[in-house]
């Protein structure tokens, strides 16, 4: 009799670790940025971009771009380039420091060297049919190739870096309004639904995308940005909510992180999200106008 409670304990505790829902990881606030190196405040930041020991923001409301250094010492304010009457939103860094950012007014895919230097527009080469677009979003790769959220042609759009068309997949049936795509190291591509609260997957290679997760309405408002660290977790900036979703790999939820406010680790209309190779995890608090950092610790 003790033997069998023996087997039925240890069948039970199995079953329990294989339904049980996965731990989030844990974040720790490491600090926050509101002025650039003299003092200017930010003004409604959309977008940021994660570098091994530095970030830039996409300071929108100023229309400029403003470079940070993580180091020892804090976080400590650097470049600023201005954009004249451009309104910087999403924005990426490609492996020579080159920046891209996605127009607000024209809503094309700009390009300028890490000093500022305005390199035109991104302009799509040899594409098949149908050759017109609107970004919505977009991001690079570890080659630098480029994937556009196409929602003009609903697509996504890849090409390398020399622009040229490399391949694109449709948007899957039944979709509501796409907002924001990651890429994995692998080259898994992902894509987040944000009125229908879906995740979508293709691996690489694939022709098409296929669903990762149904419905997370119930854990989340509206996400518009989407990131990934080192173990696979997706990170969910969601705006309406004013927090942080995390969705494991496998398209299960993880649990949701801050809330809405003012302090550190509470979030006011979060836009874009990235994390950089060493997870650190770094969020455009817009409403708030400021940037927090965030170290993502072991589970």
């Amino acid at each position: 009799m003790r033997q069998l409670f023996i087997y039925f304990s240890i069948a039970l505790f199995l079953i329990i670790m294989l339904v049980a829902p996965a731990i989030a990881a844990k974040i720790k606030h490491r600090g926050s940025v509101y002025t650039d190196k003299v003092g200017m405040a930010l003004k409604h930041p959309e977008g940021v971009a994660c570098g091994d020991d530095s970030f830039i923001v996409a300071d929108t409301g100023n229309s400029r771009i403003v470079r940070y250094s993580m180091t020892v010492q804090g976080l400590l304010p650097g470049a600023v380039l201005p954009l004249a009457e451009s309104v910087p939103l999403v924005i990426q860094l490609n492996s020579k420091g080159d920046i891209y950012f996605l127009e607000g007014k024209t809503r094309t895919i700009i390009k300028m060297s890490g000093d500022g230097q305005i390199m035109g527009k991104i302009e799509p080469q040899k594409v098949p049919m149908p050759k017109a677009y609107i970004p919505r979003s977009f991001k690079l790769d570890k080659q630098d190739n480029l994937y556009l959220l196409d929602i003009f042609s609903e697509r996504v759009l890849v090409l390398n870096a020399a622009e040229e068309y490399v391949r694109q997949l449709p948007f899957p049936k039944g979709y509501r309004f796409f907002s924001d795509l990651a890429i994995s190291p692998q080259g898994v591509i992902y894509l987040l639904d944000s009125v229908a609260g879906t995740l979508y997957v293709a691996d690489p290679g694939a022709a098409a995308f296929e669903l990762l997760s149904g419905d997370l309405k119930e854990h989340m408002n509206f996400p518009v940005s989407l990131a990934i660290d080192s173990k696979g977790t997706l990170y969910l900036s969601d705006q309406y909510g004013s927090g942080l979703a995390l969705v494991g790999k496998d398209g299960s939820f993880q649990g949701r992180k801050f809330g809405m406010g003012w302090e550190d680790g509470q979030l006011y209309y979060p836009a874009q999200v990235c994390i950089n190779p060493q997870d650190t995890l770094i969020i455009a608090d817009r409403n708030n106008s400021r940037v927090q950092v965030f170290n993502i610790l072991e589970k």
